[in-house]
């Protein structure tokens, strides 16, 4: 039987999981891309965000296990390299595929679980809130993915305005990316990296619509119905229905 999911405990991993990827995108990602020794600290906090991913967000064994395996794959990959390729007998490119369809797969469903409690019933908490900027980083990572896989098909596919190519290393072409991918979703656009290829621009058009949509309206939304919450008094909307909790709101009485 599966055991509910403690809804004090999931809200304090929203932010928890804030904290850690917020780290690894700003932090450990770029002093990675520069010094390969922190390559440790960034698999540390991956490893933790997938630790808290396992054992708080979800009670279901089947996800449970897809995000250990994915999260064993990649792990793997990062301390192996090339040996793996060796060792289970495939090429480094079909390696790096199958490592870039694991990471995609694997930051989704964790965006995917992120997503069912941020709007899911319930009041609406701060917890809540910073678990929607979390998505928005977490799409902003799925973008920089996306774009490492059509670089690798098709190599050209980004280039930078100064010099030939975006890194000499894996880690550093995986920080070119992710910083491309999150000056496009805030559309804030330096223009050192441009994409050249006809489906590298409709992804960034795709990413820098969803970075202004969301922010506007589903992040807007939270934090009105935060603010509403907290001051004890929450928006009722026509049908009657609170949208923070998912229960009918009593209607205002009208004065004679």
């Amino acid at each position: 039987m599966t055991r509910p999911l403690a809804p004090d405990r999931i809200d304090l991993s929203l932010s928890a999981l804030l904290f850690v990827q917020g780290a690894n995108l700003f932090v450990a990602l770029p002093l990675a891309a520069r010094h390969p020794a922190s390559l440790l600290l960034l698999d540390t906090g991956h490893l933790i965000f997938a630790a808290i991913a396992v054992t708080v967000l979800t009670r279901h064994r089947a996800v449970q296990i897809a995000l250990l395996a994915g999260l064993a794959l990649l792990a793997a990959s990062s301390l192996l390299g090339a040996h793996l390729a060796v060792l289970i007998g495939i090429a480094r490119t079909t390696q790096h595929e199958v490592i870039a369809f694991t990471a995609f797969a694997f930051n989704g469903l964790v965006t995917a679980l992120v997503a069912r409690h941020v709007f899911g019933p319930g009041r609406v908490t701060g917890h809540r809130v910073r678990g929607a900027i979390l998505i928005y980083l977490n799409t902003a990572a799925l973008f920089a993915i996306a774009y490492g896989a059509l670089e690798t098909y098709v190599p050209g596919s980004l280039v930078p305005t100064v010099g030939h190519k975006l890194a000499d290393t894996p880690s550093g072409i995986t920080a070119a990316l992710t910083y491309y991918s999150l000056t496009t979703i805030t559309t804030s656009g330096f223009g050192d990296i441009v994409p050249l290829h006809p489906l590298a621009r409709s992804l960034a058009n795709l990413e820098s619509v969803f970075g202004q949509l969301f922010p506007a309206t589903l992040l807007a939304r939270l934090v009105a119905l935060h603010l509403a919450h907290t001051a004890g008094v929450a928006p009722v909307p026509p049908n009657g229905v609170d949208a923070g909790s998912g229960q009918m709101m009593p209607s205002a009485s009208k004065s004679p």
